[in-house]
């Protein structure tokens, strides 16, 4: 009787345990506007905003970007007031959905325009917080790489905004 318990909790457990640890995987929806900024580049300042030539701390393994339809970008409005004021350009506006497990980091999410201007990657660390991380790099002129690279906690359905002298990016993340 003991073994007959024994098979059948075990099989219990065989069966149960996958829907378990997939319910402990959450989705997210992420959306990023990424945009340049024409400012006065002249100010008195010891920091040092342009490279040579990429430095971006590639992870092992990433994910090419694969986009949610259009209808369900959120940033829509920020992205119509940025495109009518001169001091700015839309590089970028793109949406995707991404699952991260408790305590884990997410996979890397390649970011890349059509231009090759704007390179780099985000990812989500889910832990007792949850952290925007990334690492991305504007080529303006052909010649210099300005570069974002950045830790955030972050909190969902927020927009978040991440500063460079030169680009920014609005991010939103919300459940899925």
């Amino acid at each position: 009787m003991a073994k007959m318990i024994s098979c059948v909790s075990a099989l219990f457990f065989l069966l149960v345990y996958p829907f378990v640890a997939e319910a402990q995987y959450r989705s997210y929806k992420m959306e990023l506007l990424i945009f340049a900024q024409y400012t006065d580049t002249d100010t008195d300042t010891d920091e040092v905003f342009d490279q040579a030539q990429s430095e971006i701390q590639w992870p092992d393994k990433i994910l090419w970007l694969s986009q949610l339809n259009k209808a369900s970008h959120s940033l829509e409005g920020i992205r119509k007031k940025l495109d009518a004021d001169s001091r700015y350009r839309t590089l970028m506006h793109v949406a995707w959905t991404q699952s991260v497990g408790p305590n884990r980091k997410g996979r890397a999410v390649k970011i890349q325009n059509i231009s090759d201007s704007v390179n780099g990657f985000f990812r989500i660390q889910r832990g007792s917080y949850l952290h925007l991380i990334t690492d991305l790099e504007y080529k303006a002129d052909g010649l210099k790489y300005y570069r974002l690279n950045e830790k955030r906690r972050i909190k969902l359905r927020e927009i978040h905004y991440l500063d460079h002298p030169k680009f920014g990016v609005f991010a939103r993340v919300t459940p899925f």
